[in-house]
């Protein structure tokens, strides 16, 4: 039994001892790795640190403020006028039609055209008339009715600005019983005052139908068909187109014919211009 006893407290001991040291052995690769850990730690703690030093950091915390107060990287960087960057050459789009000649533009006159010079536009002026006929300072109202006038002025010519650029003017007067017409031209003065009120003069010559010499009483003698012709004219135009005169004519051959009785005609017109 004393044998046995030894042999088994020999085996405890045994046995606690592979126990100690393997507890031992265990504790201790902890404590190394613990070591270890430690002084890597320690080591990174220092590096970082020593870098944040440095980079402007105060207490191991970084310092955005430097960050902030940075310039942009690309502030200082030249500027470019186009939008991909300097040194690059943007195409514009091909254009079939770059090639061409650009259209001439021909610039237009200033200055004005008279219309007597071509074309159809030389009429200036026309001016319809209802008249007493056989009517005036000077007529004795032997021949009777009304007349009815049609005038059309024409623009001034430039060979007669030396005369106050008178209108050329051709015209008929129809009377209504028949007694004496006529047919007549010459050249019209007008004179503007008081804005659109005007003064019209006119002078030239007049071929009739009425009596040369004659003895009836409602009939006049005028010593010759073709007559001097003369009127006057007192109107209002009430814009650039439209107007309203008085009007009187005469017609006399100035007593170079045997007979001068004269025939005048006075009444209103209108007058459109163009």
């Amino acid at each position: 039994m004393t044998g046995q006893t030894g042999l088994l407290m020999g085996k405890k001991r045994q046995i606690t001892c592979e126990i100690r040291n393997q507890i031992f052995l265990r504790t201790g690769g902890v404590v190394n790795f613990l070591k270890t850990a430690i002084g890597l730690f320690v080591l990174t703690v220092t590096c970082f640190g020593a870098n944040a030093s440095k980079a402007g950091t105060s207490g191991g915390i970084y310092d955005m403020s430097r960050l902030l107060n940075e310039s942009h990287p690309f502030i200082n960087t030249p500027s470019s006028p186009w939008p991909f960057g300097a040194g690059r050459t943007v195409r514009a789009p091909a254009n079939p039609q770059s090639d061409a000649p650009p259209p001439v533009v021909v610039p237009a006159s200033r200055e004005p055209v008279a219309a007597h010079r071509g074309g159809s536009n030389i009429i200036s002026e026309i001016r319809l008339g209802a008249l007493i006929h056989d009517e005036g300072p000077f007529s004795h109202r032997k021949e009777g009715g009304y007349d009815g006038s049609l005038e059309f002025i024409f623009k001034s010519p430039d060979f007669l600005k030396s005369v106050w650029e008178p209108r050329p003017h051709l015209g008929i007067q129809i009377n209504s019983q028949g007694d004496t017409h006529q047919a007549y031209l010459g050249l019209s003065w007008e004179w503007e005052f008081f804005k659109s009120a005007f003064f019209g003069f006119s002078l030239g010559g007049a071929y009739h139908t009425g009596e040369t010499e004659t003895e009836e009483l409602d009939k006049k003698s005028l010593g010759c068909n073709v007559l001097f012709r003369e009127s006057l004219d007192l109107g209002y135009r009430f814009n650039d187109t439209h107007a309203l005169m008085v009007h009187l004519n005469h017609i006399s051959n100035a007593k170079l014919c045997s007979t001068n009785e004269g025939l005048e005609s006075f009444g209103i017109r209108y007058g459109y211009k163009f």
